[in-house]
């Protein structure tokens, strides 16, 4: 029986039962990856709900739909650094923050931010029954959404604001802490060094 599974909305295919529960292995094919073989007629279905996806244990239930998976904490990951940050201004401005402690106390709180949720969301695709792999795909936040939306089948926006918010956020406050860059921008950096030469 030839089998063929969605990615990135392309059909891939043919293959073996034995081929998919090697990608299933590999992490290629997740719980909501569309897939199709001729006794499916005209539908697709999710590869949980298909032969070739390893069995339950005894007694323990398949995971939750993937529609029933809230992305709340992805959202607060999104957001909350930057209402971190605000309130660090706010308590800056009634002195209740040293100027200099200022920079490192904005960084401090939306790494928490940022990182906790993602923690919590990863605790609630377990919870949920999915397998969303090892804890360190939090650590380069894009890759996690991209994994999660391997997982779930959705997630496609946030994935593009993690990018944004991963680059506008954290990027800047590393190079500034680690004074690769001047202050003064790209630009101006890279046209004064191109005048030293």
């Amino acid at each position: 029986m030839s089998w063929f599974y969605e990615e990135h909305g392309a059909r891939k295919g043919p293959v073996s039962a034995d081929g998919m529960k090697a990608l299933v292995t590999e992490g290629i094919i997740g719980h909501a990856t569309l897939c199709w073989t001729e006794s499916f007629g005209g539908e697709w279905h999710p590869a949980g709900s298909c032969v070739f996806w390893p069995p339950q244990p005894e007694g323990v239930p398949p995971a939750l739909p993937a529609s029933l998976i809230s992305n709340r904490w992805l959202w607060l990951s999104l957001v909350g650094p930057f209402f971190g940050s605000t309130a660090v201004d706010i308590l800056l401005s009634f002195g209740l923050i040293p100027d200099i402690a200022s920079n490192i106390a904005s960084m401090v709180v939306s790494v928490a931010i940022f990182y906790g949720a993602l923690i919590m969301d990863r605790r609630s695709l377990l919870a949920a029954g999915f397998r969303p792999g090892t804890i360190l795909w939090i650590l380069l936040p894009p890759l996690y959404f991209w994994r999660r939306i391997q997982i779930v089948g959705h997630g496609m926006l946030l994935f593009f604001l993690s990018i944004l918010v991963f680059l506008w956020e954290f990027v800047p406050s590393v190079t500034n802490g680690w004074h690769i860059m001047p202050s003064e921008g790209l630009s101006s950096y890279v046209s004064r060094r191109y005048y030293e030469l």
